[in-house]
Formats: structure tokens, C-alpha cells, sequence
């Protein structure tokens, strides 16, 4: 039998409940995206392009740590969503459970075994002499964030899984919001340069994890989880980690792409190119985190439908999350391609790296109207628990796609090759997601 606490998503109308669910995890999604952003605009008046690109540099190092903390997030919530579904009150705490020990544990690893060699990574990351010292400055801090970020997004996405969504939305408002304050702070009146946006970075963090851990330990709920349910449960481990797992190759693959990028651009371009790319990587991010909020308020309506055997409420919920995540991509991408100069000069006054920059957002955006099919198409798969398929489709653009474009394209046309890698494995990636994604809507709409 369903738990009462979530009963309400097996019974109240799917639209007016996917926009309920879903405008709090897009907003929250957008503000969580600021964190790059703000760091990106603070550092571009307050530093200049050097620090651009000394933070460009180390971002396959930031989405290694958040490959590890949406694996846990997103395993963690589709197993408690199905739980809650299935009455399984048990399971979902142990879910929980597991995640906290995990985040602490891998966290505090994969930042120990990066600070072992930061000079070291960062240049087999790419970096230059001019731009290694704000590389390893930026890096140097936010390591100290790894065990907090891992926490954070995993408690967060497990809020929205019992669909707490409003509350997941306040969480990143309060952590975004001290992150603004903070590097205003850091890096203008005291003069920390990049240092200061990563302790802004670390710190907003910290209050996240303190929020999210004062909602589930001091006001209680159907999913704190008590001592017996933090002891590792290789089954609960087995489910998280094998629906996770899709977007932990995602954003792992994001980072190997990353480092690629920016040694093809130290290759075929400059340390601008450089800091171009860390400008446009966060404007596309932007765009991308409130596609990715439609497939989080997806994941506990489909789940728990899918879990309940409601199937013509979980096919209407993804019909529609697959329109609206489609409606936002094609969007942002017509504001990219109509505004890249207005866009990229907000982060810089250089005319230079403003038309390099304007020229890079308009090529690299080509293919992002199709992005939204993509993203909530493999969403699908992972809310269902179909986490072999959600793994390929997260391969399919970052690795089967990018990384072979990547190494054949600039030889023939130059920088502009690396650019032009982005927006083809989008297009593509999009068509392999609908020809896996229809047989399993016909076979759901069969049964």
C-alpha cells in the first residue's frame, strides 16, 4: 500500500501536479546554476580573463564531484519515490541512510586524492604558466567543498522525491543567496581574487547541508533516517548506484569532455579561447539546469505511478514533461543565437573575448532546441528504474558523440571544429533518444 505522505501523486491530475512539482525543481535547478554563474561574473569585472580561464581550467575537477553527488541524488530519490509508491516506508529510509554515509565518504575521498597532486592535475588539465596560478588558487579552496556538495544535492533531490518541492526550491534559494553576498564580498571589497569566489563557493555550500540536515533531523519526517538506517545496505547501495549511474557517466563524461576542450583550444586557440568556454559552459548551463528541474518533477510522479501500476497517469506525465522540457530548450536557444553579444557582456568589457565569446555561444547553441528531448527522454529511464538504458543514452552524446567529433573535426577547421562538436552530438543524440524512447512509451501504453 502507498504511503499516506505521497498519495497525493497517484491521485491528484497529472498536469496541474507535473507543474507543481516541476516549477519548484526548475527554479531551484536555474538558482543552482547561478553558483558558476555569479563566480563567473564576479570574477571576469573583479579579476579579468585570466581568471576566467583559471577557473575554466579546473571544471572537469568540479563535475567529478558533481558526478558523484547527482549519482547519489538522483539513485537515492527514484528508489524512495518507487518505495513510497510500493508502501516500502523501510527501504526509503535506508536509501536515505546510505546516502549521507556515502556523500561523507566519497566526498572526503575523491578532495584528498586531488589535493595530493593539484599542480600536477592541473596540468594535465591543460593549464598554462599564465593561467596556473588562478586555476590553482580557485581549485586549492573548492576541494574543501566536495564532502558538502555531494550532501547537499543528494538530501535535496531526495526532498523532491517525496515531493517536497517548494522546500528544495527555498534550499538552493538560501545557499545562492549567501553565495552572491559572498563573492561580492571576497572578491571587491576584500580582494581575494579567485580565492574568494571558491570560498564563497564552499561556504553557501556548508549552509545548504546545514538547512537540508536541520528539515531532516530536528523537523523530522517520514524519511529521517535513524543510526540502523546509515549502516551500508549493499542492496540499497546496488539500486542507488545502478539508476544513478546513467548521470554519474553523464557528468563524468562532461568532464573528460571538458579537459579535452580546453586542450584543443590551448592547441587551436589562446588562453581567451580558453576563458570563452568557461563563459559560454556556464551560460549553457543555465539553460540547461530548468530542463533538467521538468525531469526532476517527473521522477517522483513517474515513479511512483510507474511503482503503483498507474500507467496512463505516468505516460500523460511524460507526454507532457517531454513538451514542456522541448519548450525551454528551444527558448534558450533562440536567445542565443539573437543575443550573444548583450549575453557575454555581462561578464567582461574585453571587445576581443566579447566576439569571440558572441561567436562561440551562437555555434555551440545550434543543436539546443533538441536538448529538452534528450534530457527528459533519458529522465524516463531512470524514474522507471531502467538504469542500463539511461546509461547508454547519457553515453551516447558525451562519448559515443562528442569525444570522436572533438578529435576529427578540429585538425580539418580549427577552433571553429571544437565548437562545431557541440551542437552535432546534440542533434544526434536527440535522435538516438526517440528511437529508444517510443518502443518503451508503446510497450508502457500495451500493457
Amino acid at each position: 500500500m502507498a504511503h499516506r505522505d505521497s498519495e497525493f501523486l497517484g491521485t491528484e491530475p497529472v498536469g496541474s501536479l507535473l507543474i507543481r512539482l516541476s516549477l519548484p525543481a526548475m527554479v531551484g535547478m536555474f538558482v543552482q546554476a547561478t553558483y558558476n554563474m555569479v563566480d563567473a561574473l564576479f570574477i571576469g569585472w573583479g579579476v579579468g580573463p585570466l581568471g576566467l580561464a583559471g577557473t575554466a581550467v579546473v571544471f572537469p575537477v568540479q563535475f567529478a564531484a558533481m558526478a558523484f553527488a547527482t549519482m547519489g541524488g538522483v539513485g537515492t530519490a527514484s528508489l524512495v519515490s518507487r518505495s513510497l509508491g510500493a508502501g516500502d516506508v523501510g527501504t526509503a529510509r535506508r536509501a536515505m541512510g546510505n546516502l549521507m554515509i556515502m556523500g561523507v565518504v566519497l566526498g572526503g575521498l575523491l578532495a584528498s586524492l586531488c589535493a595530493l597532486g593539484i599542480s600536477p592535475l592541473l596540468e594535465l588539465l591543460g593549464a598554462s604558466p599564465e593561467v596556473m596560478p588562478h586555476a590553482r588558487g580557485y581549485l586549492g579552496v573548492i576541494l574543501l567543498g566536495f564532502p558538502l556538495i555531494i550532501l547537499g544535492v543528494g538530501m535535496n533531490s531526495v526532498l523532491r522525491a517525496q515531493g517536497r518541492a517548494k522546500l528544495a526550491m527555498v534550499t538552493m534559494f538560501v545557499s545562492a543567496g549567501t553565495n552572491v553576498v559572498l563573492d561580492y564580498i571576497f572578491v571587491f571589497p576584500l580582494g581575494m581574487g579567485v580565492r574568494g569566489a571558491a570560498w564563497a563557493t564552499v561556504i553557501s555550500q556548508g549552509v545548504m547541508v546545514i538547512w537540508l540536515l536541520w528539515h531532516y533531523f530536528v523537523r523530522g519526517g517520514v524519511l529521517s533516517p535513524g543510526m540502523g538506517d546509515m549502516r551500508p545496505d549493499l542492496r540499497v547501495l546496488g539500486q542507488i548506484l545502478s539508476v544513478g549511474l546513467s548521470e554519474f557517466t553523464r557528468l563524468s563524461a562532461s568532464g573528460v569532455v571538458a579537459a579535452l576542450v580546453v586542450g584543443s583550444l590551448q592547441r587551436y586557440g589562446s588562453y581567451q579561447a580558453v576563458a570563452a568556454y568557461g563563459v559560454v559552459n556556464r551560460v549553457v548551463s543555465l539553460a540547461f539546469m530548468p530542463i533538467v528541474g521538468v525531469g526532476q518533477g517527473l521522477q517522483p510522479i513517474l515513479g511512483y505511478n510507474y511503482g503503483a501500476g498507474k500507467l496512463d497517469r505516468a505516460l500523460r506525465a511524460v507526454y507532457l514533461s517531454l513538451a514542456g522540457a522541448s519548450v525551454i530548450s528551444t527558448g534558450a536557444f533562440l536567445v542565443m543565437l539573437l543575443f550573444p553579444e548583450e549575453i557575454f557582456s555581462l561578464f567582461t568589457s574585453d571587445v576581443s573575448l566579447v566576439s569571440l565569446g558572441a561567436r562561440t555561444l551562437r555555434t555551440m547553441g545550434m543543436g539546443f532546441a533538441l536538448v529538452g528531448l534528450q534530457v527528459a527522454g533519458t529522465g524516463v529511464f531512470q524514474a522507471v528504474g531502467k538504469g542500463l538504458v539511461a546509461f547508454m543514452l547519457s553515453l551516447s552524446r558525451q562519448v559515443f558523440l562528442f569525444i570522436p567529433l572533438l578529435l576529427l573535426l578540429p585538425p580539418v577547421l580549427g577552433l571553429k571544429g571544437v565548437w562545431l562538436a557541440f551542437p552535432l552530438s546534440d542533434l544526434m543524440s536527440a535522435a538516438i533518444t526517440a528511437g529508444m524512447l517510443v518502443p518503451h512509451l508503446n510497450a508502457m501504453r500495451d500493457r
